[in-house]
């Protein structure tokens, strides 16, 4: 049966009866999954290269997709997308462990000769959040960490290396919830508040 979002003028014709992958663990790719699945997807996987403990998306949100039918394929990783002809039939994937890493998260290592395709006949990107701090921020003093991500909380929380600039959000935290973002940028202003009030004593009286 095709099952609609939002009534007959907002068909998802593209999900209806294919079998579709889905790449990422994150909040966005559980939106997908179940979304997918809801849609009339014939079936729905989701890849991730590590294992669930690892995942970075909500559990609760996981035992949910679960429950509505989607299969989690955990320590997977994709290779490549085949195809016959112009049409996708599947996926191509080696399956990964999880090795320790000095100092950090343990990283996916690929398990040779573990190659396999998984049918699929449409694939979703979810993942690949990657800062890109603009050039200008490094001639204003603003400091940035080894994945892009500004520093910040020096002083004040949100204050960046550069007591003048304050900032919030996925480019201080990473990839997160919109919730997140909106109580990191409350938590900052309070911060540029004080800052003011302390660098500019009359604006208290004003």
């Amino acid at each position: 049966m095709q099952r609609v979002w939002g009534g007959e003028d907002h068909r998802l014709d593209l999900v209806v009866g294919q079998r579709i992958g889905v790449i990422g663990a994150g909040d966005t790719a559980m939106d997908c999954v179940r979304t997918a699945i809801r849609q009339g997807a014939e079936s729905v996987k989701c890849l991730y290269r590590r294992d669930r403990a690892n995942m970075p998306g909500s559990q609760r949100e996981v035992k949910h997709a679960m429950n509505e039918g989607v299969n989690f394929e955990f320590n997977t990783s994709p290779l490549a997308l085949v195809h016959e002809g112009k049409q996708l039939t599947g996926l191509e994937v080696v399956r990964t462990r999880l090795v320790a890493a000095e100092g950090g998260r343990a990283r996916p290592e690929p398990i040779e000769g573990s190659e396999e395709v998984l049918p699929a006949t449409a694939v979703i990107f979810a993942f690949g959040y990657q800062p890109s701090p603009p050039g200008w921020l490094q001639t204003l003093g603003v400091s940035t960490d080894d994945r892009g991500l500004v520093k910040a909380a020096e002083r004040l929380p949100g204050q960046t290396s550069n007591p003048k600039i304050f900032a919030a959000g996925d480019m201080v935290r990473g990839s997160d919830l919109v919730v997140t973002a909106i109580a990191d940028a409350r938590e900052t202003a309070l911060s540029i508040i004080q800052h003011l009030e302390s660098s500019q004593p009359r604006l208290k009286t004003a």
